[in-house]
């Protein structure tokens, strides 16, 4: 059953009708794994130090997605230094996981 009803769903995006059950790059049809990762107090040093804060996050952001990449995942969206990213394994969502912090 569709999460969003087809009316609300069509709606969301001008009205063109969107695909559903097109699975992800990669990734089959069955359960995966969702990661969200976040930059815990960004915000603060983004007020004290913009200029170096976006240096970080581009190191930050090229580090994500090299783990990403060398994990099997899929990037399904960004926000600010927030990743959301798709596993078809749990073994790939925490190497992925255990990457990003030891890098």
């Amino acid at each position: 059953r569709p999460y969003l009803p087809d009316a609300l769903f069509h709606d969301l995006h001008n009205g063109v009708p969107l695909p559903r059950d097109v699975p992800a790059p990669g990734l089959s049809t069955n359960q995966v794994a969702i990661v969200f990762t976040d930059v815990q107090g960004s915000t603060a040093t983004w007020e004290a130090f913009p200029e170096g804060m976006q240096e970080a996050l581009q190191v930050h952001n090229a580090t994500v997605r090299g783990c990403i990449s060398q994990h099997n995942g899929y990037e399904v969206k960004t926000i600010g230094d927030s990743f959301m990213v798709a596993f078809d394994s749990t073994i790939d969502a925490v190497g992925f996981g255990c990457s990003v912090q030891e890098q």
